[in-house]
């Protein structure tokens, strides 16, 4: 088990907090666990790691629009309408 020793002080939103909250009940984990998770996977990834997850999310091609048409679509799927 890892010893933490150090303590940091960060300001967040409502909806960030809000958000990290959902994500540790999710993993069943505390929401420190999830923010030195993100901490590791953001400050450890290399260069290359970085353009691979570019690359494949590239290659799914994925039907892509104008935000505000992207929007609409989203919003219908998610109310079920038209």
């Amino acid at each position: 088990m890892h010893m933490f020793t150090e303590r940091t002080q960060v300001l967040l939103s409502r909806e960030q907090a809000d958000r990290l909250r959902r994500v540790a009940r999710r993993e069943g984990c505390s929401v420190g666990a999830v923010i030195r998770a993100a901490v590791d996977a953001y400050a450890t990834a290399t260069r290359e790691q970085r353009q691979a997850a570019v690359r494949h999310l590239m290659a799914i091609d994925a039907p892509v629009d104008e935000w505000a048409a992207m929007k609409g679509e989203i919003l219908r799927g998610a109310t079920g309408e038209g």
